[in-house]
């Protein structure tokens, strides 16, 4: 009976002990945050001990959440050449890229921007993924501008899966640079600068998007190009790759690429288009689907209809299946034409929406929104 009483007076006092030592570190710790003793200047760096722990925590905390990341097949070499122009833009500024050296005010930020060129050794595609997807807290590094875009933060992923490999020539060939006598430069530059920025990514009249997620914009309406641009710029569109670009813009240069891009001819879509499919999408573009209450495409989206409405003749199949999926999933929901667009998505099919898309890339040439004949014309 003693015994019993003395065990439960060691166990209170251990108890109290415990609870005086947590609330006597909690008061130092309090004291010490207070005092501003602790020096939080870019120009001292942290214990090692510190840094270990972070870099720990780090690393625990993305492959802990990166876990059940679906990783796609990235062995598409456009898609990589689309994620190595964003990274032109948008990375290398900071993480430098092959053959050049890293910007001396993000050499001075702490902790430093990491060269990238090794980014595929250290994680795994669903860490980088997660990483440029959700940033880093307390890095500098920033989440990606369009959450629900995943699949433009792939094509970054698909490049920095083969940054390791790259030298200079080859980072500037992926990137859209040109290489001359072993010196590696800039396409875009010069009077045109912005148009040659553009067709970087988007192609031209003479030369093809370099990715489907990248639309051919030669030929499209004015007001629409117009439109799509002030959206991206204030954030109502969603795009990690375009609303940097975008809000960047001059509304006066907005302007003159509208215009520029309206005047060019309709690239033709790239071959292959499955014509049994476009022959099905015709029917619902012309006329619409009454069963499933889909109206016809071509009541907005002819060549004669409003200028606020897209052209998508010529535009390529994956773009459009993926724009309509978009819809469908309320990605693309902040404008008031959006409004439009997404309960007519959520009513079509998978099939109808590769029908559609396989009728409209049928479908190019003209300038600024005219149309050649596409499956309907042949039959």
């Amino acid at each position: 009976m003693i015994m019993r009483r003395l065990d439960r007076g060691w166990w209170r006092a251990v108890g109290l002990g415990a609870v005086l030592a947590l609330a006597g570190a909690g008061l130092l710790g309090g004291v010490f945050i207070l005092s501003g003793l602790y020096n939080v200047a870019a120009s001292r760096q942290h214990f090692d001990i510190t840094n270990m722990l972070i870099r720990l925590t780090l690393t625990r905390s993305v492959a802990t959440r990166s876990m059940g990341v679906d990783v796609p097949d990235l062995s598409d070499e456009r898609l990589a050449a689309l994620g190595a122009r964003h990274f032109d833009l948008g990375c290398a500024p900071c993480h430098a890229s092959p053959g050049t050296e890293q910007n001396p005010i993000a050499a001075e930020m702490y902790p430093a921007p990491p060269p990238l060129t090794h980014a595929a050794e250290d994680w795994d595609a669903a860490e980088l993924f997660w990483i440029v997807k959700h940033g880093l807290k307390f890095t500098g590094m920033p989440s990606w501008p369009a959450l629900e875009r995943e699949d433009e933060i792939w094509a970054l992923v698909a490049f920095l899966e083969r940054l390791p490999e790259s030298g200079a020539q080859d980072y500037a060939a992926l990137a859209g640079r040109r290489s001359g006598t072993g010196e590696v430069e800039f396409t875009f530059g010069g009077q045109n600068a912005t148009e040659t920025l553009c067709a970087n990514c988007h192609g031209d009249e003479n030369n093809p998007p370099v990715h489907h997620l990248a639309p051919g914009i030669a030929g499209q309406k004015a007001p629409y190009l117009l439109r799509a641009l002030e959206e991206y710029a204030s954030g109502e569109r969603e795009s990690g790759m375009m609303e940097p670009i975008a809000a960047a813009l001059a509304p006066e240069e907005i302007e003159q690429l509208a215009r520029h891009y309206a005047e060019e001819r309709v690239l033709p879509s790239a071959a292959g288009v499955d014509m049994e499919a476009a022959a099905r999408g015709a029917e619902i573009a012309r006329n619409g689907a009454r069963a499933d209450d889909i109206p016809a495409c071509l009541s907005c989206h002819g060549a004669n209809t409003s200028g606020q409405f897209p052209r998508l003749d010529g535009l390529s199949a994956e773009y459009i299946s993926t724009q309509l999926s978009l819809f469908r999933s309320g990605v693309r929901k902040g404008s008031v034409y959006s409004e439009i667009m997404m309960p007519i998505a959520e009513r079509l099919s998978e099939q109808q929406i590769r029908d559609l898309a396989a009728y409209f890339a049928s479908r190019a040439g003209g300038t600024g929104g005219e149309a050649s004949a596409g499956p309907e014309a042949r039959q």
